[in-house]
């Protein structure tokens, strides 16, 4: 399996839940991820798609090609997901050796008395 980002490895944590898909032509659809790929394609079901003049329709299901997704907006239940824990304790021990290695907050070292 090739190894993916943090965004991907959300998509697929949101496989059976209601997600919004806006796409880069204006459209939005909201409907249950059926299933997820590397590439952003993804299967909803249960549809409701906005089309960019307003008018709303009802679809049992769509294939969304990734290529054409503006952004996803994701359920607040992913707040506690793994793939964000395991990137909160990157970030702090990122931090942690910064604060070891970088020495401060920048500034170059001693400065030098002008004559």
């Amino acid at each position: 399996m090739s190894s993916v980002g943090i965004p991907i490895k959300l998509l697929y944590e949101a496989e059976g839940m209601k997600v919004t898909v806006e796409m880069k032509n204006g459209e939005i659809y909201r409907g249950l991820l059926l299933n997820a790929e590397d590439t952003m394609n993804m299967t909803l079901s249960e549809v409701v798609r906005t089309a960019r003049n307003g008018q709303v329709s009802k679809l049992p299901t769509v294939y969304l090609r990734g290529s054409g997704v503006r952004f996803i907006a994701l359920p607040d239940l992913l707040r506690n997901a793994p793939a964000f824990k395991k990137v909160a304790s990157m970030k702090a021990k990122m931090e942690a050796e910064r604060g070891v290695v970088g020495g401060g907050g920048g500034g170059g070292g001693a400065k030098r008395k002008r004559e």
